[in-house]
């Protein structure tokens, strides 16, 4: 029944502002604008998608001049009656208007309410309604992108093509199954070997891309590791140029890790500055190396600093699937008579010298291909565990298939495969996963 209520909330940022918009949705929005807003024509005479001034009363109490916007449904955010009201944008004002609002008949809100109705309504899929609240949180201009295409359907067509295409070979080979008896087989199990193999390698595509998904959404996990001493915390606040870590010539100064997001290039990195890894340390700092190893594990890439005038303390780490560059630090003290491996990344934390070619190392590392973007990237865990148990799925389809054991056992992995791909666009799904998806929206959206 809740979903019927016509509900109100403010839509903008709380504070002092030029202007604030709160937005009501629902069957009454008629009514109650009528009852607080006065233009210089009826209310009832107001067109769909059209902006009018006018001023909003409390009964008899003036409470601010206003634009308002009205949307009729369908054509609305919503897929219902959605009006918007600009007032100005001071939080007693703000708040004024939201009240008569409440007054006289509408709830407030619950957390990304507006976009749960989009999604109850059809106005949108569950990919594109995760799509705005990661639009709301881009930081990055890839981040923005990887959004703004999820917004347009991208994912959803993606998903709902290899729907089709299972829907297809479930209804031949149900075809099959009803007339088996009569020896009417339309297709042999090497036919539908090869049709299987073309959906697998489709949804295999969702799973393997579904990293670049989640390095745009999360941030590319960069840590700068090594011994003590090798001026990793310097090369940190170069980076981010930043003073953010603490320097000193003491080694074991960083006792714990510090993260910083940055962009680079269009990309969140999320960058590691980590305590110095070696075998002798007092109890206190061995807690922050096993903290840095924790992170280490998992990271994308590792930055592996050392002085290039010291020998080495520690050995580098070795993390399967993980990238680790040699770095060496202080680089300003090399002599020109010195003899230094040119294939060797070194830099100066102190000038800056090789910074920003590090940077770009970062930069070349973050495998995420425009071409995927475009297309469409799974940018979330919910997304890819789904997935997954649909590849797994159509994996057992072409198990059974191979082994010919029969063809109600094909149907029933495919229909599985389904399930788990509408579970992604919303088709399917409980309550609980869509609520827990709107609940990460702000009030007002």
């Amino acid at each position: 029944m809740r979903h019927s209520d016509t509900i109100a909330a403010v839509s903008t940022p709380p504070g002092i502002g030029g202007i604030s918009v709160i937005r009501i949705s629902g069957s009454e929005c008629s009514n109650i604008l009528e009852k607080i807003f006065k233009p210089h024509r009826p209310v009832k005479e107001i067109k769909s998608h059209h902006i009018y001034y006018g001023t909003i009363y409390n009964e008899n109490l003036l409470i601010d001049e206003v634009l308002v916007s009205i949307f009729k449904k369908p054509n609305s955010f919503t897929g219902e009656d959605v009006i918007e009201i600009s007032c100005h944008g001071g939080t007693f004002v703000t708040q004024s208007v939201l009240n008569t609002i409440l007054k006289y008949g509408a709830r407030h809100a619950e957390k990304g309410e507006f976009t749960k109705r989009a999604f109850l309504n059809g106005k949108i899929d569950l990919t594109e309604a995760e799509a705005v609240i990661d639009l709301i949180h881009a930081s990055t201009k890839r981040s923005l992108e990887a959004a703004t295409y999820q917004l347009e359907g991208k994912l959803y067509n993606s998903i709902n093509q290899i729907l089709e295409d299972i829907t297809s070979v479930r209804s031949e080979i149900e075809l099959d199954i009803d007339f088996s008896d009569q020896g009417l087989e339309h297709k042999k199990y090497k036919d539908y070997l090869s049709i299987l193999k073309k959906i697998k390698s489709k949804i295999e595509r969702l799973t393997t891309t579904a990293h670049e998904g989640l390095i745009l959404h999360d941030g590319y996990r960069v840590v700068i590791a090594g011994p003590p001493n090798a001026g990793k915390s310097s090369v940190f606040n170069k980076i981010i140029e930043n003073e953010r870590a603490i320097v000193t010539d003491v080694p074991g100064t960083t006792r714990d890790y510090i993260e910083e997001d940055i962009a680079l290039e269009g990309y969140l990195v999320k960058l590691f500055d980590t305590a110095g890894l070696r075998e002798r340390a007092d109890k206190v700092e061995r807690f922050g190396i096993e903290k840095s190893y924790e992170i280490l594990k998992n990271a994308h890439l590792i930055l592996w600093i050392e002085d290039c005038f010291v020998s080495r303390e520690t050995t580098a780490p070795n993390f399967k699937g993980i990238k680790l560059i040699s770095v060496f630090n202080k680089s300003d003290l090399i002599r020109k008579s010195q003899e230094i491996n040119k294939d060797s990344i070194f830099v100066s934390a102190k000038t800056g010298n090789g910074i920003n070619e590090l940077k770009k190392i970062i930069v070349d590392n973050i495998d995420v291909s425009g071409d995927d973007i475009a297309i469409g990237l799974i940018t979330n865990s919910r997304q890819l565990g789904a997935a997954e148990k649909s590849l797994l799925a159509i994996n057992q389809a072409i198990e059974t298939t191979q082994n010919k054991r029969g063809l109600e056992f094909i149907a029933f992995d495919l229909h599985e495969a389904s399930e788990y791909l509408e579970e992604i666009i919303g088709k399917i799904t409980n309550e609980d996963i869509i609520n827990s998806i709107f609940d990460r929206f702000c009030v007002g959206k």
